[in-house]
């Protein structure tokens, strides 16, 4: 009879351990899962932060080309940007755009030269 009792415990505490790593595991994986959705939409709202701040560059420089002058802030589809003039001497011009779109800031600095069109020197996410 002791057998029996001691082949049951050995039994209980078998489908208790297997229980506890096949809880952990998927613990685990669903814990995986909220940080891979969690950077998945980290990296989309950056990615839409940098298209606003992209549009008001393009705004910018179309500007720069018909005014030779850049605003401080630009308003492109109702939404607004800054812009910090960083030097201009003659007729070039280096300049820094910024978006905060749901937390996510987003800056692209622009070396330009205006003349009867703008050539663009350099475009860099900062």
């Amino acid at each position: 009879m002791k057998k029996k009792i001691q082949q049951g415990y050995i039994a209980i505490a078998s489908v208790l351990v297997i229980s506890a790593v096949v809880l952990t595991i998927g613990t685990t994986v669903s814990l995986l899962s909220v940080n891979d959705i969690q950077s998945a939409l980290a990296g989309k709202k950056g990615e839409e932060s940098l298209d606003w701040v992209e549009g008001c560059v393009e705004d910018a420089l179309i500007r720069l080309n018909e005014t030779n002058s850049i605003p401080a802030t630009l308003s492109v589809l109702g939404e607004t940007c800054s812009v910090t003039i960083n030097s201009h001497s003659g007729h070039n011009w280096t300049f820094t755009v910024e978006k905060e779109v749901n937390g996510y800031l987003k800056k692209v600095q622009v070396s330009a030269i205006w003349g009867l069109t703008v050539e663009i020197v350099s475009w860099n996410e900062i």
